[in-house]
């Protein structure tokens, strides 16, 4: 504590006013809390860089270039490296560390880069639902076409992007060692650029699989003597999503598991958008629908997923942006699974009885922050596994603006949680949290520098209330 209130006020005490940021940067900063877990909105969706519970000292390093070889290839590259120093441990993060290659409509990436996946806003959301930046970035190769791609024939009406990609979850779990990830994503819209109305639709993939059981598995559910298959045949079967009960359940070569089902833990969304874009104004509506463990097919979850409304302005000063979203993960499919019946429920949505940690990655969900983890709040666990609250009920608010030179952005949040089947919260558990940024370029000792602060704040059932606030100063080094 002492030391992130020294930081904080020598930050504050060299300050005055400049221009705008200069790559590559050094950033300082300090976050404070008066309880045990940082305020929600301070911490969710910051890419793995805001620790969850205790007062901070931060240090870290950015840096990047990119070379526009010709009309069609370029290149580039960036690192940021950071340092998390609480009262009771220190953490080194390399959150970033990335090359990458692009020729025509392709583009190839290699390393830790920020991404987002799925129809939303992609810089207010509360988080897309499967993937949302709030986790540390993962290492993976990526291919992908980034902006939509319209061939000649089709004049520009209908365009096309999406990515393939392979990624590694490494061995820092406690449940599987040495697992991959498997993500494609396809998305079309419909309408030219400059058109009014626009109109989007498409899904991604995403596929835990292989690696090594940590845990005992004495009935080879899991895996096959600690392994869990992940060659050539068993690739093909995954990326397709096809199941393994094909080779006649296989249980000499293969676990319970994958002998009977699909291999791996697969998740995703399927999306649908639309757009107005007038010339001084554009209005963005998304759904994000759900889908794990096939209710969505039988059409059982269907009241589940994530629905968003993103109104731009196209001024520089003033209101420039507000989102209003809705996200429900209550149904699941309902309270009954038959796995030979239209009543596959209990989805248990990021979790899963093989990667026993869930969908996370590096100790934080990949998805939508609001669905918790168990070290993410004082709820009782309900369903024994890692995400206990994975049956919510959120309404958020995202507001940003620009006054003069300061920047300024609000996120509010009023969520329900339910409990698991059988054993729900009675009466619902509820969590309001507020966080309010803001930014401004700044003069140190004659370099130019952004100056940010931020405060927030929890008050509810699902955690202690708690009020904080972090202040960070950029710095260029060139």
């Amino acid at each position: 504590m002492r030391l992130c209130a020294i930081l904080l006020f020598s930050l504050m005490a060299y300050c005055a006013w400049a221009q705008d940021k200069k790559e590559p940067s050094l950033e300082l900063g300090a976050g404070v809390t008066n309880g045990t877990y940082t305020p929600f909105w301070l911490r969710a969706n910051q890419y793995g860089a805001v620790p969850t519970k205790e007062s901070y000292g931060t240090a870290a390093v950015s840096f990047s270039d990119f070379v526009q070889v010709n009309q069609r290839t370029s290149w580039g590259y960036g690192v940021r490296a950071l340092v998390n120093l609480t009262e009771t441990k220190a953490d080194v993060l390399l959150q970033e560390a990335y090359v990458k290659g692009k020729f025509g409509i392709f583009e190839l990436q290699a390393g830790r880069k920020k991404q987002i996946q799925g129809l939303v806003d992609s810089t207010l959301s509360s988080g897309s639902y499967i993937w949302s930046g709030n986790a540390l970035p993962m290492p993976m190769i990526n291919l992908f076409v980034q902006d939509y791609w319209a061939p000649k024939f089709v004049q520009g009406i209908v365009g096309f992007k999406g990515n393939y990609a392979h990624g590694w979850f490494g061995n820092q779990r406690s449940d599987v060692a040495d697992f991959y990830l498997h993500q494609k994503s396809f998305y079309g819209r419909l309408g030219k650029p400059n058109w009014l109305f626009k109109f989007y639709g498409g899904f991604n993939h995403q596929v835990q699989w292989g690696g090594t059981l940590k845990y005992a598995d004495p009935g080879n559910f899991s895996g096959k003597n600690g392994k869990i298959a992940s060659g050539l045949k068993e690739y093909f079967y995954m990326i397709t999503g096809q199941s393994m009960n094909v080779v006649g359940g296989d249980t000499a070569t293969y676990g319970i598991n994958d002998g009977w089902n699909r291999l791996g833990n697969h998740l995703g969304s399927v999306d649908v958008g639309m757009e107005i874009d007038w010339k001084k104004a554009k209005i963005f509506f998304y759904r994000q629908s759900i889908y794990e463990d096939g209710s969505l097919y039988h059409g059982n979850n269907i009241t589940d997923g994530l629905h968003g409304m993103s109104f731009t302005r196209k001024a520089e000063q003033g209101l420039t942006k507000v989102v209003l979203e809705y996200l429900n993960t209550a149904s699941q499919g309902g309270s009954v699974f038959i796995d030979s019946d239209v009543n596959r429920g209990l989805d248990n949505y990021f979790n899963n009885s093989v990667y026993r940690e869930g969908w996370t990655y590096a100790g934080k969900g990949i998805g939508t922050p609001m669905m918790t983890l168990d070290s993410e709040t004082d709820l009782t666990n309900t369903n024994l596994t890692s995400y206990d609250n994975n049956r919510v009920e959120s309404f958020y608010i995202g507001i940003e603006a620009k006054i003069g030179e300061n920047a300024l952005l609000f996120r509010g949040s009023m969520s329900n949680a339910f409990g698991w089947f059988d054993e729900e919260y009675i009466p619902v558990k509820k969590q309001y949290s507020i966080g309010l940024q803001w930014q401004r370029p700044v003069q140190l000792m004659g370099y130019d520098a952004q100056l940010k602060a931020a405060v927030g704040a929890d008050k509810g059932l699902w955690k202690p209330d708690v009020i904080g606030g972090n202040v960070s100063l950029v710095l260029p080094l060139n």
